[in-house]
């Protein structure tokens, strides 16, 4: 992606930021002359139009502003709810890259091609996410991994992204105090290189598992401190490209099929705290 592009998503975002401060500010002013009622009525559509319109542009943007999307649709207590229900939609996958700049990637950070390297890969990735997506693929050896792929130019994106997000997010901090979510760009500048250095993801990976006491579902050697916990093992890794042993799993939220397989809730509950508490 280029410069002009570049600077043409500059454009849409600050553009739609001055757009939605002045449907507020102009609400505002309406609102002195209105009933509760009404006036309340005039924000919930103020809101759901803008949810929208911030919704359409991350997902024609994509990148840094589908996570930060994920991120604010967590934030209830921020956010009127119309932005939370709309933005959540984002947790879902996104549309895939061609497969064509998966193999691009792939071959450029390996050295070898998908049919040089794998038995069988899955053009239809099993998750797309806000910088990469993910495929199913066997190897040589017929181990099944997964390859993770980072999008072509996204590091460049996501970078000058940033600094788009961070002058829109001062901006309002400074128009509307109560707004203030420079704490949070400012840490995403500082972990935004990592995050899009796959070797980083690669080398926490095999940190967690050592730490956590982890072994093989098929070891009996199974140390004292396991913890009943299965982390996928590295195969392979480079800046953009991502190899890990497949283990088949069940999202925290399909309750369904968590009950299906027999999943204790309540475990799974309290780790789910244990973590929490561990990363606050």
């Amino acid at each position: 992606m280029g410069w002009g592009n570049i600077y043409r998503r500059r454009a849409n975002v600050f553009t739609l930021a001055m757009i939605i401060y002045i449907d507020y500010k102009a609400l505002q002013k309406r609102e002195k002359f209105m009933k509760k009622p009404k006036s309340d009525a005039l924000w919930k559509k103020a809101h759901e139009r803008n949810a929208k319109r911030v919704f359409n542009l991350m997902v024609e943007l994509e990148g840094l502003w589908v996570k930060l999307g994920q991120y604010l649709s967590s934030r209830a207590d921020v956010l009127p709810s119309a932005f939370i229900s709309i933005l959540k939609q984002l947790q879902d996958s996104l549309p895939p890259r061609p497969f064509e700049e998966v193999c691009r990637t792939i071959e450029k950070e390996l050295g070898k091609s998908t049919k040089e390297l794998f038995l069988d890969f899955d053009e239809n990735p099993l998750a797309t996410a806000s910088i990469a997506q993910v495929h199913h693929a066997t190897l040589i050896d017929r181990q099944k991994v997964v390859v993770k792929v980072q999008y072509e130019d996204i590091k460049k994106i996501i970078l000058e992204d940033l600094k788009d997000a961070k002058s829109i997010v001062d901006w309002i901090a400074w128009a509307e105090p109560q707004y203030n979510f420079s704490p949070m760009i400012d840490e995403w500048c500082k972990e935004a290189p990592q995050q899009l250095d796959f070797n980083h993801e690669a080398e926490n990976t095999r940190t967690v598992s050592q730490n956590l006491g982890c072994t093989s579902k098929y070891d009996s050697n199974k140390p004292i401190n396991q913890v009943d916990v299965f982390i996928p093992e590295v195969i392979q890794s480079t800046e953009k490209v991502l190899i890990l042993k497949y283990m088949d799993g069940i999202r925290l939220n399909d309750l369904e099929s968590l009950e299906a397989c027999g999943a204790n809730n309540q475990k799974i509950v309290e780790q789910n705290k244990l973590y929490l508490k561990l990363n606050l």
